[in-house]
C-alpha cells in the first residue's frame, strides 16, 4: 500500500491570514480517478493548511505523514518553492517525488537536475493511477495521456469529500477542458488537441451539492464558457439549478460570442462577472498572439452584461509582441471610452514554458526573467523604460492600483495589561509561530527550533529596548535560512534609529531572486527586494522614512480615538497604529463609524489581534480568511492576563 501526500503550494504573499485561492483541484480529480482497487493511501494537504505554512514546517508536515510518494502541482509561482520542498524531503527521507501541472514542460530547464522522480506532462488521472500500480512505469522518468473519458465519467471531487470548499467559499467547477482558440502567449493547450465536456449531469449534480453547502459562488474554470455545444439549452438547464440566485457564477468568455439573448440567460443564471481577455487594442499585438478581436463587437458585448449588472472583468497584457508604449495608451484609452473600466486587470508578459512565444521568443526578441513568472523586459517596440510608464498611465487613467503595497497588518498585543510575548495560532495539528516580540537576543538552539514553526509569512516585532543590530541580523539569518522562500515583515517599534536596511537583508537567507521580487518588480522603479517589509512605527508625524519596501506609521497612543480631522493631518505617512487603553467596546463602535470611510483615510491598523481582525474583516472581509484569523492569540480578549502572558514562550 502506497502512501502519497499531494499539494499545491500557494501565490507567496506578505500578508497572513489573506485568502489564496489555492484549492488543490487538480490533486482531487487524482484522487477520484483511482479505483477502489488501487493500492494506495492518499491524502490530500487542505488549502487552509498548505497555504500558511513557512518551507521548514511544510516538510515536517509531510515527512509526519510517513509518504512513500509526495505529488506537487506546479504553476510558475510556486515552481521554485515546490522544488526547494522536494530537495529537503530528499534529503531526510526515502520518497519519490511526482511533479505534474502546467508548469511540468520537457522545455523548462529549471527542472534540469531536479530531485524529481517523475513528470508528468499534461493531464495527470491516467499516469497517476500507472505510477500506483504499475512500479516498473517509474523508470520512464515522464509520461503523458489524456484523460478525456475519466474527466467525461466522473463526477467533480467535491461529491466525494475531496475538497473543501474553500476559505474563499468558493466551489472551483470544470465543464469543460481545453480550448477553441491557439493563443500563443498561453499554455492551455500544450498537452490536448481538442476539447472534452463533462456530463451535464455531473455539472448539474454539483451545483445542487453547492446550494445544499451555501456555496456562495462557482467558478466555472472554462477558458471560454461559450465553446460548449448547445449553450443557450446548457445555460437554461443550468438556471433551474439555481433558481433565487443564491449562488452567483463567475467565467470566462470571448464578448464578441455575447448577444442580447445570451446575456439575459447568463443574467437569469445568476452570473456575477466575466472575464473578458482585451488584452489589446494593437493589430500587430493580436496578430502576434493569433488573437483575432473584433473589437467593436467585443465592447458591444461587455456592455450588454454591464447593464445587467454583471461585472465585464477586462484583462489587458503589457509587453505583448509587436505592441509599443503608444498603442498600449491606446489600449487603455479604448477601455476609458467606452466606459469599460469597472474591473480592470493588467499582467505583464510571462514567457511561459511550453507556448509558441517560449519558442520562438529568440525570434520575437524577447527578453525576459528566466525564473518565474519568466515576466517580459522589453521587446525590440517595447523599452523597459516604457513599460514603467505604461503601469503609470495605466494606474493614472483607470484610477487603479495594480501593484499595491501589502495591507497594514501589524497587531501583536493580546491583552493590554500583559507584556508583548509571541504570538502563535494553530494551523492543521501544529501550533505555528506568526509573530516573534524580540525584546532582547535569542539562543540558537531557541532559534532553530521556532524556525520550523513559522507561518507564511511571519513578522518580526522590534521592541524599542532592543538595539542590538547584530543580534537582530543573527536571528533573521536563522529563521530565514530555515525558511527561504517565505517573505517576512521587520515591525521596529520606535527605533532610536533608522534601521539598517540594506544590513539586514544582507543577513537574510531569503531565495534570490524571489518570486515576488519578480511579480512585484513595477512596484518600484529599479529591481530589488519585494519579499522582506520594514516598518517603522514611531510619533513622528514627518515621513521620513520612504527606502524600498519600507513604510512609516504613526503610533496612536493617546487616551482618545483619532477624529476625521486627525486622520487627515496623517495622510503624509504610511499608516496609523491605534494603540490606545479605551473599552474595546468604544473602539468597535469607532470602527463601525468608520469602516465605510476607509477608502478615504491612511491605511488603519490596531495594536491589538482581536480588534485588528475585526477591522479587517469589516473593511476588506472577501479578502482575508476570517477562520485563520480567528486562530491567531487564542487569548479571549475579555479575559484576565494569565501568568505565563509576561514572559517569553521559551
Amino acid at each position: 500500500m502506497n502512501k502519497v501526500v499531494l499539494l499545491q503550494l500557494p501565490v507567496p504573499q506578505t500578508n497572513f491570514g489573506r485568502q489564496t485561492g489555492n484549492t488543490p483541484l487538480a490533486a482531487a480529480w487524482l484522487q477520484a480517478s483511482l479505483p477502489a482497487t488501487a493500492a494506495a493511501q492518499v491524502r490530500i494537504l487542505p488549502e487552509s493548511i498548505v497555504s500558511y505554512l513557512g518551507d521548514a514546517a511544510l516538510v515536517d508536515l509531510i515527512l509526519a505523514e510517513t509518504p512513500d510518494i509526495v505529488g506537487f502541482t506546479v504553476y510558475c509561482w510556486n515552481l521554485d518553492r515546490s522544488l526547494h520542498l522536494a530537495k529537503q524531503l530528499k534529503h531526510r527521507g526515502a520518497v519519490r517525488i511526482v511533479f505534474g501541472g502546467p508548469e511540468i514542460t520537457p522545455d523548462n530547464p529549471r527542472l534540469l537536475g531536479a530531485p524529481i522522480d517523475f513528470r508528468v506532462y499534461g493531464e495527470g488521472e491516467i499516469v497517476f493511477e500507472r505510477l500506483i500500480d504499475d512500479p516498473a512505469f517509474w523508470s520512464l522518468g515522464s509520461a503523458s495521456a489524456p484523460a478525456d473519458t475519466c474527466f467525461e465519467s466522473l463526477p467533480s471531487p467535491y461529491l466525494a469529500g475531496l475538497l473543501e470548499p474553500g476559505l474563499s467559499n468558493v466551489m472551483l467547477l470544470e465543464t469543460q477542458r481545453g480550448c477553441p482558440y491557439r493563443c500563443r502567449y498561453c499554455y492551455y493547450n500544450k498537452a490536448r488537441s481538442g476539447l472534452t465536456f463533462a456530463s451535464e449531469t455531473h455539472v448539474f449534480d454539483a451545483v445542487d451539492w453547492a446550494g445544499s453547502q451555501g456555496i456562495g459562488e462557482i467558478y466555472l474554470l472554462d477558458p471560454c464558457l461559450s465553446a460548449r455545444p448547445r449553450f443557450k439549452t446548457f445555460l437554461k438547464r443550468l438556471a433551474m439549478h439555481n433558481p433565487d440566485r443564491r449562488m452567483g457564477f463567475v467565467s470566462e468568455i470571448r464578448a464578441e460570442s455575447i448577444d442580447r439573448a445570451l446575456a439575459d440567460l447568463f443574467q437569469t443564471v445568476g452570473f456575477l462577472r466575466f472575464e473578458i481577455g482585451l488584452q489589446s487594442t494593437h493589430p500587430k499585438a493580436l496578430a502576434a498572439m493569433n488573437r483575432r478581436t473584433d473589437l467593436a463587437r467585443l465592447a458591444a458585448g461587455a456592455h450588454l452584461l454591464k447593464v445587467r449588472g454583471i461585472v465585464p472583468q477586462i484583462d489587458l497584457i503589457l509587453g505583448l509582441p509587436g505592441d509599443d508604449l503608444a498603442g498600449f495608451k491606446r489600449s487603455v484609452d479604448f477601455l476609458m471610452d467606452r466606459d469599460l473600466t469597472d474591473d480592470v486587470q493588467l499582467f505583464p508578459l510571462s514567457v511561459l514554458p511550453g507556448t509558441e512565444f517560449r519558442a520562438q521568443s529568440r525570434a520575437l526578441g524577447l527578453r525576459y526573467t528566466p525564473a518565474p513568472p519568466y515576466t517580459v523586459w522589453d521587446t525590440p517596440t517595447f523599452a523597459r523604460e516604457e513599460m514603467l510608464e505604461a503601469v503609470e498611465y495605466a494606474e493614472m487613467k483607470l484610477d487603479a492600483a495594480f501593484y499595491p503595497f501589502a495591507d497594514l497588518n501589524i497587531a501583536w498585543r493580546m491583552h493590554p495589561e500583559a507584556a508583548p510575548r509571541d504570538v502563535t495560532t494553530r494551523i492543521g495539528e501544529q501550533e505555528i509561530y506568526t509573530k516573534l516580540y524580540l525584546s532582547g537576543p535569542r539562543t540558537p538552539q531557541e532559534l532553530q527550533a521556532v524556525s520550523s514553526r513559522l507561518s507564511h509569512p511571519y513578522q518580526l516585532f522590534v521592541d524599542p529596548q532592543f538595539t542590538n543590530e547584530a543580534a537582530l541580523c543573527r536571528i533573521v539569518t536563522i529563521l530565514s535560512a530555515a525558511n527561504p522562500f517565505t517573505p517576512f515583515e521587520i515591525v521596529f517599534l520606535s527605533p532610536a534609529r533608522r534601521p539598517n536596511r540594506k544590513r539586514l537583508l544582507s543577513a537574510a537567507r531569503i531565495k534570490r531572486p524571489h518570486f515576488l521580487d519578480l511579480e512585484e518588480r513595477f512596484l518600484y522603479d529599479r529591481p530589488g527586494n519585494r519579499a522582506v517589509i520594514f516598518t517603522i512605527v514611531n510619533r513622528d508625524r514627518r515621513l521620513r522614512h520612504t527606502g524600498e519596501m519600507e513604510r512609516q506609521v504613526f503610533w496612536w497612543r493617546r487616551a482618545t480615538l483619532p477624529t476625521r480631522p486627525d486622520m487627515d493631518e496623517l495622510l503624509a505617512v504610511d499608516g496609523v497604529l491605534i494603540d490606545t487603553g479605551l473599552p474595546h467596546e468604544a473602539i468597535e463602535q469607532w470602527q463601525d463609524r468608520f469602516a465605510p470611510l476607509a477608502d478615504d483615510l491612511p491605511q488603519i491598523a490596531f495594536a491589538h489581534l482581536a480588534l485588528q481582525h475585526r477591522w479587517l474583516l469589516l473593511t476588506a472581509g472577501d479578502q482575508w480568511a476570517a477562520n485563520i484569523l480567528d486562530r491567531v492569540g487564542h487569548v479571549d480578549a475579555t479575559s484576565a492576563p494569565s501568568a505565563n502572558h509576561s514572559r517569553s514562550v521559551f
